[in-house]
């Protein structure tokens, strides 16, 4: 990633690995979620049970849901009303998903199911220049940030029974922003800024903490995660030579010092991974690698890097991957017949 930092940073998390790797645990078959062609990456959030909920953009530009019941796939449920996005989906911490894509007006468009139905489309005022991304904030609350038009990160907070007008936090930032809650009631966002550097922002709840440059260098638009322990996140991005790099956000004070600095995990990806968590303090990462299109997984587990592992499926566009509970992982991903293709593991 061509990452510039002090080589003393320690990497509890996110170590370059020099050390034997071990095999990782075997993944199931690819599973269809159902003949409906989509026209964006997937976006995957868990529910209660080894349950998860999916969602993408139609070629009609409408969103298209579905559930996983721990065994198999409902099939795709058309969501009337127009998107202008790929979705992004988040469990609210009280048994619901959201949802949310860029509505056709410039605000946001987003459903909620709520362990049985899919509502009806609703909408949020708002000039969102991306896709949005939805993160939990626990006990019902979730929350939603795109880029706004001038580079500034724009968000709205779901309060369980309604939403917050959208609110700015003045920025110079070139990508959608990927966010990840803390397990603690917090939600961390990542952003690429003109200079291609990383630079995250923390939503405490009330209100945001400020932005914070925590350096790197690029070439893909990053990618965070919860890591089943309180008050840390993971972000990730891809390196200007195509591999994987991640930070690791400790918690407690709002500052540089509590990132511990990029690390390479390897790999040759074409854009943006997905990573999930298997239980605390172990993930998987999904990414579509550059030389076959095939999706391989990298596993933590609370120590080490496993190494990538080829699960297969020829793919375009990124991987959705979310955790399942059980120690399970699933990540779907968008064959090159458009149609969205389902595996679990480890």
């Amino acid at each position: 990633m061509n990452i510039r930092i002090v080589a003393t940073v320690a990497l509890a998390v996110l170590c370059v690995l020099v050390q034997a790797r071990p095999a990782l645990a075997a993944w199931g078959s690819f599973m269809s979620l159902g003949n409906n062609t989509v026209n964006s990456d997937p976006s995957c959030a868990p529910l209660p049970g080894g349950k998860a909920a999916c969602s993408a953009r139609s070629f009609a530009n409408t969103l298209l849901v579905n559930v996983f019941d721990g065994t198999n796939w409902a099939g795709w449920t058309k969501i009337a009303g127009a998107v202008t996005s790929a979705p992004s989906c988040a469990t609210d911490g009280s048994a619901k998903v959201i949802c949310a894509a860029r509505a056709t007006n410039g605000g946001m468009a987003y459903t909620i199911y709520n362990g049985t139905t899919w509502s009806a489309l609703g909408k949020i005022k708002g000039q969102l220049a991306t896709g949005p991304s939805c993160a939990t904030l626990g006990g019902g609350r979730v929350l939603c940030a795109a880029r706004g038009a001038s580079g500034s990160l724009i968000s709205s907070v779901f309060s369980g029974s309604a939403w917050s007008a959208f609110d700015n936090q003045a920025a110079t930032a070139v990508s959608a922003p990927s966010c990840a809650g803390d397990d603690a009631g917090r939600v961390v966002c990542a952003l690429i800024d003109t200079t291609a550097k990383v630079i995250v922002n923390r939503f405490n709840a009330t209100a945001w903490d400020g932005f914070l440059n925590i350096g790197g260098t690029a070439s893909g638009d990053p990618n965070c995660t919860n890591l089943g322990v309180s008050n840390n996140v993971v972000c990730f991005a891809r390196g200007l030579d195509l591999a994987y790099w991640g930070n690791h956000f400790l918690g407690g004070a709002w500052s540089t010092a509590q990132w511990q600095g990029w690390a390479s995990l390897g790999g040759q990806l074409r854009s943006q991974g997905s990573c999930a968590v298997i239980t605390t303090n172990q993930l998987t990462c999904g990414v579509i690698a550059v030389p076959d299109a095939a999706l391989y997984v990298d596993q933590w587990n609370g120590s080490s890097w496993g190494g990538f592992q080829k699960l297969g499926q020829t793919s375009v566009g990124n991987p959705a991957c979310t955790t399942l509970g059980g120690g399970k992982v699933l990540c779907a991903v968008t064959g090159v017949n458009s149609k969205v293709q389902s595996v679990v593991g480890p």
